[in-house]
């Protein structure tokens, strides 16, 4: 049996995990011009995707700064 929906609907597959941190560390941060894509690895939370496509080409040569100023603003 296959149900069909008139719209996608969006299901939460795995149940929400939230930790509470006062620190991020950043253990690697990779670039991949081919992928066009920035991720961060970080102990505590896992892999960020910082940029990727047009956002990667209009960040050009990113920063520290950026890195941390990207991963606050995903935090909110």
């Amino acid at each position: 049996m296959k149900i069909t929906f008139q719209t996608p609907k969006e299901v939460v597959v795995v149940k929400e995990l939230k930790r509470t941190v006062d620190e991020i560390t950043v253990i690697e941060v990779v670039d991949n011009p081919e992928r066009k894509t920035v991720r961060a690895f970080t102990q505590e939370l896992g892999v960020f995707n910082l940029w990727e496509g047009a956002a990667y080409d209009a960040i050009g040569q990113w920063t520290d700064s950026d890195v941390i100023a990207k991963i606050t603003e995903l935090l909110g």
